[in-house]
């Protein structure tokens, strides 16, 4: 397809002129394609998890440990050695472990590491970062240890030196990050230093996230309970307010926004604790307060002028708005907007600078970078996503702190959805989902007005995933998106249209299966089966999370009119339900056994109809060849004469009970 710039404009009411056009309305893959369809099957989990979880808070998890230990002031002792400095830094904490103790939440975590260290030098602690991990584990050394230290994680343990360990300290070893690419910890790794520890009489606590394979290390591994949030949030505020003498319990007992992990509560606290002692009420604090996420994502993004990068900066906005995807993708993305941004900034100005260094290293490696963009992410692409929490926080500050930036920003996105794969145009429409929340009108305005009126189909997708995103992720806006795309139903607008039927694929078809199914055998006939591609699509989104008997209903009476287009489009339609996987046991054929009468009426309705097409049958042998049980339903359509002949030819004659009902 053409780039977008190349195209004349389209005008701000494009008519429909009655032609075709390949480019204009370009179909996506037939739904019987193997790797099609497995996309869908893929990007429609993904909108039915994030459906299911919209309403919910999001958890803000992020670096650190129930109490904030990490970020305490601590002491840097460097080794050094041929009188340079050692790049491998091993961080001092016994000073800051008395402030720690008295803010430690108890967790069974930290017991089952004492148990564990009393017979091994080395133990697993696995579990999500920002849940108390490190201060269970620091716990648990200084059990046995009078001294703590950290060592850096910037390399693997075996390039550690051994002459640096101490006798009878305790190390801890944070590998989450480091280990996210690989995902195993091997055996190599987790006792590269143990006979050293074991001289010594030193311990090691190594730390790894939850989706680590420790399977090579089982029997040292230990799995992370965090401990209770409002625990950590009390005992921080009695330490951060002890001068105060207030009542803690009473301060928690007011908080309106629950912490979700020791991390949250820790930043909760400091944000009490300044609050209290500046004279605010406590319920003004939580109402007026950054989300803890929020805040580090603003750190990240905001550079000094000396140091400004926009590159840095295009990388963490990609990274949050396709959070997951292959990191090439990723960095495809973060260069595209980095020359918007680096535009935009420099805009007004008589010369254009170069990309900053960032920049011009990732145009670079690009050029390098595999070309090619499969349909379906492949299993071997790499992914780096956020943790949990901190994309969303990226979205939030990057919207409401640069607001010059938002235009670029939306055509951006435009740009990634009208190119980009199925589950990069779900990403974009989860961004814009979260961007609406803050301004709708700007959103409705800039991006899904433009798109539904696009020749371009992946942005009539897009539109309607958006659409959806924002009516079910924020309640409040629900009225203004059905007040917005009600007057769709009823155009005669090609494109428009095209918009409509891709919106009745989502939640607001599903949840009125009859309305939307009526409205597409209006849009059918108005435009003589010009969508009709579109239209089966969303037959099977409608069969899948509607209500599959008003769907299969449907299909029967269209097949039933002895029209051109309807019959048809009933015919492929059922061709496509069949062929839905999974090949064991296919939706259509569950169905069947539970409501056969209907289900063999429309098959039988689309095989005598006059507007043959093979697909069907094609389906319905595949299934014979599958060694699926479809007797009792070739039975059904063995008693309609007419069908007969056609069974034979296609080699799918049913089993027969007796003589006498095979020659019937």
């Amino acid at each position: 397809m053409s780039d977008e710039r190349d195209q004349p404009k389209e005008p701000e009411n494009a008519p429909d002129d009655g032609k075709p056009d390949e480019e204009e309305l370009k179909e996506l893959p037939e739904a019987d394609n193997a790797d099609f369809q497995r996309m869908n099957d893929h990007v429609r989990e993904i909108r039915r998890t994030y459906l299911s979880t919209a309403d919910r808070q999001n958890l803000a998890y992020g670096g650190g440990d129930a109490v904030g230990g990490h970020k305490v002031g601590h002491d840097l002792n460097i080794f050094m050695a041929g009188g340079e400095k050692e790049p491998w830094p091993i961080v001092s904490i016994t000073r800051n472990w008395a402030d720690i103790r008295q803010r430690l939440a108890g967790t069974p975590s930290k017991e089952r590491l004492i148990r564990l260290l009393r017979s091994e030098p080395v133990v697993v602690l696995q579990g999500r970062s920002g849940t108390g991990r490190k201060t269970a584990a620091l716990a648990a050394l200084a059990h046995r240890h009078p001294e703590l230290h950290e060592i850096s994680p910037e390399r693997s343990l075996a390039h550690l030196d051994k002459e640096k360990l101490h006798h009878g300290h305790g190390y801890l070893y944070d590998a989450s990050s480091r280990l996210s690419g690989t995902g195993r910890l091997t055996e190599l790794e987790a006792f590269a230093c143990r006979d050293a520890l074991v001289a010594r009489n030193a311990q090691l606590v190594i730390l790894v996230g939850p989706d680590t394979d420790t399977s090579e290390v089982g029997g040292i591994v230990v799995r992370h309970e965090p401990p209770d949030a409002m625990d950590v949030l009390e005992r921080h505020l009695s330490a951060r307010l002890t001068a105060v003498g207030v009542d803690v319990r009473s301060i928690a007992d007011e908080v309106t926004e629950r912490p979700e992990t020791p991390r949250d509560a820790m930043e909760l606290a400091r944000d009490l604790a300044e609050g209290i002692q500046a004279g605010r009420p406590i319920k003004e604090i939580c109402r007026n307060r950054v989300k803890p996420l929020r805040r580090q994502a603003r750190e990240v993004l905001r550079q000094q002028d000396t140091d400004k990068d926009l590159a840095r900066r295009a990388f963490v906005i990609a990274g949050a708005a396709l959070n997951g995807l292959p990191t090439v993708e990723v960095c495809r993305a973060a260069y595209d907007l980095a020359t918007r941004l680096h535009k935009l900034e420099r805009e007004g100005k008589r010369s254009k600078l170069a990309l900053p260094p960032f920049g011009a290293m990732l145009g670079d490696w690009l050029e390098h970078a595999r070309e090619e963009r499969p349909e379906f992410i492949e299993e071997m692409d790499r992914t780096l996503p956020f943790r949990h929490g901190f994309a969303t926080s990226v979205l939030d500050a990057v919207w409401l702190d640069y607001v010059v930036a938002h235009k670029a920003l939306l055509d951006w996105l435009s740009e990634l959805a009208r190119t980009g794969s199925p589950e990069t145009r779900l990403k974009v429409a989860h961004t814009l989902a979260q961007f609406a929340v803050y301004d709708f009108t700007f959103i409705y305005d800039n991006c899904i007005l433009e798109w539904s009126r696009s020749r371009y189909m992946s942005l009539h997708v897009t539109t309607a995933w958006t659409l959806e995103a924002i009516a079910f992720k924020c309640p409040s806006r629900r009225p203004d998106v059905i007040r917005s795309v009600r007057p769709w139903a009823t155009t005669k607008d090609l494109r428009r249209a095209a918009t409509t039927v891709r919106l009745l694929g989502t939640r607001f078809g599903t949840v009125a299966t009859e309305d939307a199914m009526r409205i597409l055998e209006k849009i059918a006939v108005t435009h003589r089966g010009r969508l009709n591609g579109a239209i089966r699509n969303t037959v099977v989104e409608l069969f899948l999370d509607g209500s599959p008997g008003i769907v299969v209903a449907k299909l029967t009476g269209w097949a039933r009119l002895d029209h051109p287009v309807l019959s048809e489009l009933a015919a492929r339609s059922l061709a496509d339900l069949a062929w839905l996987g999974p090949a064991d046991r296919p939706p259509l054929l569950t169905y069947y056994n539970e409501d056969p009468t209907q289900a063999a009426d429309l098959w039988r309705e689309v095989l005598s109809s006059r507007y043959f097409d093979q697909k069907p049958w094609n389906a319905l042998r595949t299934w014979a060849k599958n060694g699926l049980d479809i007797g009792a339903l070739l039975r059904d359509l063995h008693a309609e004469p007419g069908l007969r002949p056609r069974l034979r030819f296609y080699q799918v004659t049913p089993p027969f009970r007796s003589e006498q009902e095979a020659t019937g």
